[in-house]
């Protein structure tokens, strides 16, 4: 028996309790549990396991087998990589909840499965739910860090409010709860509680953040949880996958699936920073690979681009070209952004590195690379066609995860506690190595991005934020430019005036404006009329739509008491907590009843 297998299934804090005692002992303690143990190595081989795995499976199980052998419908990918994964297992007339940890052993990855029965308990919920059930997958999303701020005598207490919260809320509504591991949690629940539930908004949103036993911040939770599917198995990964789509868009909220839609709730604390130099490290490696292996590469970021969008696109075409590799940005040009941009670059970048929509296809073969920027939704891109012909994708961006996204991208970078896309660019060009020296242009563009998506350092800023825009500096950046590009004409001056002018205070905080001018410059517009009216005393959020030629352009701006991202989602936009935009199909007196009605159910409680 391995000795480490002990302290990485038990943990550091009970491992000194059962330090003391012999191997013997701790393989008769290991062996006595009331659920299975098993031991993986990083190829899905069994290692090790305990009395209770035999008695579930018998001679079956042998050292050496794969675990996808040795239990039908358990599936190892799905695990591989994974710091922790959830699955359920159907065994003739009995359910099986597998919960695994991957772990390092030197230099081997290795992973634990736990193997438990919950068989009855699913019956029960079987008779009281009918035909569909509902599954939630629970993860506190700061545990540790609150905890951090805790003194320590009062750490045990804090942990156990936690559990307090969570078991009152679910046994409050008649439902099951398991701790997986550590601040993670499985719960089933009847699905006329969650109908309740789901009317609530969840509840333990807030009844979670109010916890405080002196932690300097709040703790939040996310909430996966899937819905209408008959198949347990499908319900588990429907769970899994709201919840991992919770967690990307910044945690503290719940995802709803089902198999035809999602639903967001929540999401009203700003995305605490928990991305890591490692992660950074380990993606930049990748995307490295993946552009070395590459004939070409193709660099591309949404359709009426703004700086974050043009700044990330140069620096990772500078990077590629540094690598030897034959690289191409794709640019709308009828964005008065873009032309401004390109007129600067005038005679500082060669002007074939520029594609127009439509032009990116005959560059294609079966070796190229697509890097696409600052979206992660198909709808948005530059030239959404590429997406097909390419059949090496990588997305980088820093907007909330929504329901639409690129399915089959090979890597996929989405970090909404960032501050922008041109932060992350600047964080993985440091690891591509001495071949790649971005130059001052480049370094202005990137740190322009961060500065305008930032408001100034305003918003969604993080001690990275700083770090990336220190470096940018280092190598040159010219923040006297970034200012200079910020300022605004007499005319668009007046236009913001005119539009302001007509707003309408909503609610006692929300302030809502419209043009009627219809201008091709209606998003950038929107957008700087939003943040115009966010300086009004008392206007905790402002919303601006603008008609341009095939649509509306909707702006959302936020100082961090409403979210609006989760507000213009509804209108099939996104972004940030403080920051969103959506593009609109319909007439302006549409768009603006439809956005009235959403903020009408979102606050009409409150007055």
């Amino acid at each position: 028996m391995h000795s480490w297998l002990l302290k990485a299934f038990l943990g550091k804090k009970k491992i000194s309790q059962l330090d003391p005692f012999s191997k013997p002992i701790q393989e008769i303690i290991l062996d006595n549990l009331s659920y299975g143990v098993i031991l993986l190595g990083s190829d899905g081989g069994v290692i090790w396991f305990n009395d209770y795995v035999y008695k579930i499976l018998g001679d079956k199980i042998k050292k050496d087998i794969k675990i996808d052998r040795l239990v039908p419908g358990f599936n190892f990918k799905e695990i591989r990589g994974r710091e922790e994964h959830t699955q359920f297992i159907y065994d003739i007339r009995k359910i099986y909840l597998i919960t695994s940890k991957q772990f390092r052993d030197g230099d081997k990855i290795c992973y634990i499965l736990t193997y438990e029965e919950i068989t009855k308990q699913f019956q029960f919920f079987k008779k009281t739910l009918g035909n569909y059930g509902v599954i939630a997958l629970i993860q506190i999303d700061n545990l540790r860090e609150v905890i951090k701020t805790v003194a320590e005598e009062e750490k045990p207490y804090l942990l156990g409010a936690v559990e307090k919260t969570l078991s009152d809320w679910i046994n409050s509504i008649e439902g099951y709860l398991k701790q997986t591991s550590e601040g993670q949690y499985l719960a089933v629940i009847p699905e006329i509680a969650f109908k309740y539930e789901e009317k609530k908004r969840f509840s333990i949103l807030e009844k979670m953040r109010s916890v405080n036993l002196g932690n300097s911040m709040p703790l939040t939770v996310s909430i996966g949880i899937g819905i209408e599917e008959e198949n347990l198995n499908e319900l588990g990964a429907l769970a899994q996958n709201a919840l991992e789509l919770a967690l990307e868009r910044g945690g503290d909220q719940a995802v709803v699936k089902s198999p035809e839609k999602t639903w967001f709730f929540g999401g009203k604390s700003a995305a605490l920073e928990k991305r890591t130099k490692v992660k950074v490290r380990v993606t930049a490696n990748a995307l490295l690979d993946m552009i070395l292996q590459a004939s070409q590469v193709i660099v591309m970021g949404h359709d009426m681009a703004d700086y974050d969008s043009l700044g990330a696109c140069m620096g990772m075409a500078k990077a590629v070209k540094d690598l030897g590799k034959g690289v191409w940005v794709i640019i709308d040009r009828y964005n008065p952004t873009t032309l401004e941009f390109l007129k600067m670059l005038e005679g500082e970048a060669e002007p074939e590195l520029f594609l127009k929509p439509g032009e990116g296809s005959a560059k294609i073969d079966d070796k190229t690379l697509l890097i696409i920027v600052d979206t992660h939704k198909p709808s948005l891109l530059a030239d959404p066609t590429l997406l097909d012909k390419a059949k090496q994708i990588a997305v980088i961006d820093h907007h909330r995860r929504g329901e639409e996204h690129i399915p089959h991208a090979q890597l996929v970078y989405i970090e909404s506690y960032a501050s922008s896309s041109c932060e992350l660019v600047t964080e993985l060009l440091q690891y591509f190595g001495d071949k790649v020296e971005i130059s001052k242009l480049e370094a202005t563009l990137l740190l322009a991005g961060i500065i305008i998506d930032t408001k100034h350092f305003m918003f969604q800023t993080g001690v990275r934020t700083f770090e990336a825009a220190s470096y940018l500096r280092s190598l040159g950046a010219d923040s006297s430019f970034v200012q200079e590009i910020m300022r605004d004409d007499f005319a668009t001056v007046m236009k913001k005036a005119e539009v302001i002018k007509s707003a309408k205070l909503l609610f006692g905080k929300i302030a809502l404006a419209v043009s009627q001018e219809e201008s091709p410059e209606a998003q950038l517009l929107a957008a700087k009329t939003a943040d115009a009216m966010l300086n009004i005393a008392g206007v905790k959020a402002s919303f601006v739509l603008w008609p341009y030629k095939v649509g509306i352009a909707v702006s959302g701006r936020s100082n961090g008491d409403i979210n609006v991202q989760t507000i213009l989602e509804k209108l099939g936009g996104g972004g940030h907590l403080t920051s969103a935009a959506a593009q609109a199909t319909g007439s302006l007196d549409d768009t603006k009843q439809k956005l009235i009605e959403i903020l009408e159910e979102e606050f009409s409680e409150e007055v």
